[in-house]
């Protein structure tokens, strides 16, 4: 599961954080994901995981990413 202090104390853009989550979750109901069984089938929770964990990486348009 994945801790409530990890939302509480993240740092970035909590905005960005939750649309990509939205995202991420849209995938996953589609197309499934391995570590699901693991998270009893909660895949907001899943989703949130690989974002703030770095699995899953994001972008916004029109910023520049930290390799420019």
């Amino acid at each position: 599961m994945l801790p409530v202090y990890e939302i509480i104390d993240f740092e970035g853009n909590r905005y960005l954080l939750s649309k990509a989550a939205m995202k991420r979750a849209r995938q996953i109901i589609f197309m499934g994901d391995e570590e699901l069984e693991k998270f009893n089938g909660k895949i907001v929770s899943l989703a949130l995981k690989q974002i703030m964990h770095g699995e899953i990486k994001y972008y916004v348009p029109g910023e520049k990413s930290e390799t420019e």
